[in-house]
């Protein structure tokens, strides 16, 4: 079974130094970020990049070597430390995987330049982008694991379940069979902001089936947009692992 680290959100937002604290009383084991946001103090810490935010940012073009060298700037522009994880998504149909392949490399490179050390990239599903379903994940990593198996171990998978649902619907639970356990690195999950609810047609009993089966460290981001909805989710997530019933 997995080991599980649970991440403060970005969808909680506020100070750096509340968000840490909250963080800890909450049980969490990281805080999220956005590119451009303030780093928690002293916590570690993982950026997850958008397609779209309030600068206007569109859909990743990693196909583009200079989109993407520009991208690693940014990222790189307004922090002081490594993360422990870097999540972006897949962009248009235009990035293929060896393309992925390449922004893995770089957004490491870009990291390891300026401070010694890199953090693993991990390239998250989106319902319209290149990587909707189980199918085209286990394609990526598999691409990944013949074509550059040495970034394997700083590389992985970052599950979206509602954006896996919205793609996949009554397919879900035969498509989350597809993605490759040993390559989940990261899974976010909400019922529209709020805690997750078994009572939902989304299948998240398999949905935890999986991350139980992943060999190695997991982070479990509840992304509910309500900070009292925070501790119950987390709550959901530790007895939906054990395998119990939980509504």
């Amino acid at each position: 079974m997995a080991d599980v680290s649970y991440v403060l959100p970005d969808t909680l937002r506020g100070e750096p130094a509340e968000r840490e604290a909250f963080a800890l009383r909450s049980g969490c084991d990281l805080v999220e970020v956005a590119i451009g946001d303030a780093l928690p103090p002293a916590m570690p810490w993982l950026l997850r990049a958008t397609s779209t935010d309030e600068d206007g940012r569109d859909l990743p073009r990693w196909h583009d070597r200079t989109w993407t060298a520009a991208f690693v700037a940014e990222a790189l522009g307004a922090v002081d430390r490594v993360p422990a994880a870097v999540v972006v998504e897949p962009g248009n149909e235009w990035s293929r995987p060896a393309d992925l392949l390449r922004a893995i490399a770089a957004v490491r490179d870009g990291f390891l330049h300026c401070f010694g050390k890199a953090p693993a990239v991990l390239i998250a599903n989106r319902a319209e982008q290149s990587l909707p379903d189980g199918a085209a994940l286990a394609g990526f990593w598999d691409h990944l694991l013949r074509h550059a198996p040495d970034l394997a171990p700083h590389a992985g998978i970052a599950l979206d379940v509602p954006e896996f649902y919205a793609a996949t619907r009554t397919r879900m639970t035969a498509e989350l069979a597809l993605v490759p356990p040993d390559a989940l690195r990261y899974v976010r999950l909400h019922t529209r902001g709020q805690k997750p609810d078994l009572g939902e047609p989304l299948p998240w009993r398999a949905v935890f089936g999986l991350i139980r089966r992943a060999p190695g460290t997991a982070l479990i981001a509840p992304a509910v947009e309500d900070p009292t909805a925070l501790e119950p989710a987390i709550l959901f997530c530790m007895v939906s692992l054990q395998g119990r019933a939980f509504t």
